[in-house]
């Protein structure tokens, strides 16, 4: 008798596996997906470990295996045991991370009233409620109790499911998404046999068939689909054919290849820049000694534009020529349209794309195709880390042996709504430690706590400080402050001179100027809509979200039928817009403040032939649609390019000769310590993307706040004068990279509620602290979240800082209903 230790999938954050016998003739192995018993229901789970005996004198055996073959290889299971517990999350749902998509996305949670019911006496009127509607439902699945339990619901059902009124219960669906097979036609008969009985037909039709595959055969042995055929000859012609043995219908597997019928420019490699080459000569001495830690860790610090794609590329390719495969992180979609062309011309079809703006099925089928080995190049966003490289995954058995983090800095690599609420950039570095890869972290701008580890010796640091015009040889490096000036616009001084327009007279001009030379301009502003919020212009009223402590943000329609409406960009909430004051009922409820619709207008109204074009997240969704946009301003019409931070990041465009950020003091109020180092890395990556070409380029950036050292280092585009500032900062204040945090937020519709379970864990924790003696972790609040409530939920956060601040959860029990966030983006 064997025993298999099995991550179940129970609710909870269970760390723990659970020891079950293995039946007789079932062949199994680590990372088998598989249905057991766990109480009185059977639930899934992941092999972990298997051994030939157990501590417990009675085990449960496993029912059966969910898919016949390993989902999860073993350094994927070590890697997993490492999310769980760093992340302090459930086993299985560390594990989930890395199983085929669908396979994780069809867990339903049902509730149920218990037989044994309570009394109600001690519910609130509304939890009364939301409990007749579960009693007469009988089992109704969770979300769709809290949506019927009106605004917060979910938050009620949470709280009578943790207080026993409620029984939930974990069920697993069908997965929606699964292979997808296809009925080929193709020859039974040789094609010279086949042209002979196509002369002999009766029917006109089956006689060109058999002729179409006959002379077709060479190219398309494999056949042509079914569907296909039946619309061109009719059905009963192929029926015919087949039960007159002279053509086959094969059921074949078909992969939906979301870049079937993309074709790619072919590149070779540039030759390298010398600072490029040391970097491409000390990766690739990397990956011919792997070495755990620091030795195959390194931080490319280039300047925007200096190449650090083609390091990428370059060392891709060793990797390649090495027998093991690469991930190439990008921190957004928006960002994979031009990366997948240049790794596209470079290598063909050995890529494979992971990411949310894939369909189910090419997620499906990508993620089998990597999984079979079918290719050797992952580029994706952030959950991409997972992608399932294995030493005996199929044709190539190749493991990963590189992995590229483009735009390192991006705070969109951080996991942050849903546990695991991972680091991809943590987590590649275990993943590189366990199979021996080497990482590569990109950025013109690279994270203060990355730059700060590489200063210490914990990370390589590799620099390209000279940008490289696009297209241009090696020896036509320059200075890049040479290149691309950039004007700082106190917007204080244009309000002095009576401009009060949305464009500072140099802005203005510049736009016009870069048009009248036949350059493209980039407008950079980091909100949506068409205004800010609108306020009333008799008595000052704000209309906010009746969910959540947001003003609502004035969109006009997309389309001239489409009325006006007010959007909460926090919980989507849309109301159609009516000037009315609600408070004193005059008609001065207006637009104020400015977003990326009324930048285009404009932009529209200033320079009407110039065509523009608008990327932001309410227009751009998918890959698809982020493709498009980029693929009209390249080589269509539109010279002027209005987006969020999407036009901030990675976008290559040698014909954008003006850059201009219509407001740089965007996010720079924000109480979070990170607050400054966002601004100056947006404000630099912006910059960058203008005078890439053999034109000259220019940046202006309208401020409020000049004096900000954020934006005076942007503006010089001076990153050791910002990191210098920044981290005394920080070491003052002892944040992170001085300190580690640790954040537990609450949150409840019942805004006392939420108050009084925040005080009482802050209590605990405190008292726990001093019993423990601990002075490593310091406990800061309980504090409101920013922004307080969100969704009809009142929200407080506790934060735990320190050089060791999981010492002290390690000591205390934190109740249902509080997440956990190790190193969170924001403290607020």
């Amino acid at each position: 008798m064997s025993y298999a230790e099995v991550a179940v999938d129970v609710p909870g954050a269970s760390s723990n596996t659970y020891t079950y016998a293995v039946p007789d003739g079932l062949a199994i192995e680590p990372g088998h997906a598989v249905w057991v018993p766990f109480g009185s229901r059977i639930r899934r789970g992941i092999v972990f470990a298997l051994a030939d005996s157990s501590e417990f004198e009675e085990t449960r055996p496993i029912e059966r295996l969910l898919n016949p073959v390993p989902l999860i290889s073993q350094h994927q299971i070590e890697l997993a045991r490492w999310v769980s517990e760093y992340y302090r999350s459930g086993l299985f749902l560390a594990a989930s991370l890395m199983l085929p998509p669908g396979f994780a996305d069809t867990l339903r949670v049902f509730v149920t009233v218990p037989e044994s019911g309570r009394s109600m006496d001690g519910l609130s009127q509304r939890e009364r409620r939301t409990m007749t509607i579960a009693g007469r439902s009988g089992r109704i699945r969770r979300d769709q109790l809290g949506r019927k339990s009106g605004r917060g619901g979910s938050a009620v059902v949470d709280r009578l499911v943790r207080r026993g009124y409620l029984r939930a219960e974990t069920v697993w669906e069908r997965p929606k998404t699964s292979a997808l097979h296809r009925n080929f036609v193709t020859l039974a008969v040789s094609p010279a046999e086949a042209i002979e009985a196509a002369d002999s037909q009766r029917s006109e039709r089956r006689g060109d068939l058999l002729r179409l595959l006959a002379e077709t055969w060479a190219e398309s042995p494999g056949g042509v689909a079914r569907p296909e055929l039946a619309g061109r000859f009719g059905q009963s012609a192929v029926a015919g054919l087949t039960r007159t043995g002279l053509l086959q219908i094969e059921k074949r597997r078909a992969d939906r290849d979301p870049l079937s019928g993309r074709t790619f420019e072919p590149s070779s490699p540039l030759k390298p820049t010398r600072d490029q080459q040391v970097a491409i000569d000390r990766i690739v001495a990397a990956l011919d000694s792997p070495a755990p830690g620091a030795a195959s860790r390194f931080l490319l610090y280039g300047v925007t534009g200096s190449g650090k794609t083609e390091v990428y590329m370059q060392a891709a390719d060793a990797c390649l020529r090495r027998g093991r495969g690469v991930i190439v992180l990008v921190p957004e979609i928006a960002l994979t349209p031009q990366l997948l062309e240049r790794f596209g011309g470079r290598f063909g079809g050995q890529i494979a794309l992971l990411h949310s703006g894939l369909s189910p099925g090419e997620r499906f089928d990508q993620w089998w195709g990597v999984h079979r080995g079918d290719y050797r190049i992952v580029l994706g966003s952030r959950s991409a880390i997972f992608a399932p490289f294995s030493k005996r995954g199929g044709n190539l058995g190749n493991n990963v042996g590189l992995i590229v983090i483009d735009e390192e800095h991006e705070w969109t690599y951080k996991q942050h709504d849903t546990a695991p609420r991972y680091h991809s950039r943590a987590v590649a570095e275990r993943l590189a430690e366990l199979t021996g890869a080497v990482v590569v972290a990109g950025s013109a701008t690279p994270d203060v706590e990355t730059y700060r580890r590489a200063e210490r010796g914990d990370y390589q640091l590799l620099r390209l400080p000279h940008r490289v015009s696009s297209g241009s040889p090696a020896s036509a490096r320059v200075p890049y402050t040479d290149r691309s000036p950039v004007t700082v616009i106190d917007m204080r001084e244009e309000l002095r001179a009576g401009n009060a327009n949305l464009f500072s007279r140099s802005l203005a001009d510049g736009i016009g100027k870069s048009l009248d030379d036949d350059g493209r301009v980039i407008l950079f502003l980091n909100r949506r809509g068409a205004a800010s919020h609108v306020q009333c212009r008799n008595c000052g009223y704000v209309r906010r979200c009746s969910r959540c402590d947001t003003a609502l943000v004035f969109h006009r329609g997309e389309s001239s039928d489409e009325p006006a409406s007010l959007v909460c960009h926090y919980c989507s909430r849309r109301i159609r817009y009516n000037n009315a004051c609600p408070e004193c009922s005059e008609p001065r409820l207006l637009p104020s403040g400015s977003g990326t619709q009324g930048v285009v207008d404009e932009v529209e109204r200033l320079y009407p032939s110039a065509g523009v074009l608008r990327w932001d997240r309410d227009v751009a969704r998918t890959a698809r649609a982020h493709s498009a946009i980029l693929e009209e301003f390249l080589h269509g019409g539109a010279r002027i390019l209005v987006g969020t931070q999407m036009v901030a990041k990675g976008l290559d465009i040698p014909s954008v000769t003006l850059v201009g950020v219509v407001s740089a003091d965007t996010g720079l109020s924000i109480p979070d310590f990170r607050a400054g180092e966002r601004a100056f890395q947006i404000l630099t990556q912006v910059a960058g993307r203008a005078g890439r070409g053999s034109a000259p380029g220019r940046t202006i950036i309208q401020t409020y706040q000049p004096e900000h050292y954020a934006v005076r280092a942007a503006a010089a585009q001076d990153f050791d004068a910002f990191y210098r500032t920044e981290i005394e900062l920080r070491r003052r204040h002892a944040n992170p990279p001085f300190s580690r945090i640790i954040k537990l937020t609450f949150g409840d519709p019942d805004a006392r509620a939420a108050r009084e379970s925040a005080f009482e864990l802050g209590d605990a924790l405190r008292h726990a602290n001093e019993a423990l003696g601990l002075d490593s972790a310091d406990v800061l609040g309980p504090s409101p979240s920013f922004p307080t409530r969100v969704r009809g939920v009142t929200r407080w956060h506790i934060a735990i800082k320190g050089s060791e601040p999981a010492r002290l959860l390690e000591g205390v029990s934190i109740p249902p209903g509080w997440t956990i966030d190790v190193d969170p983006i924001s403290a607020t």
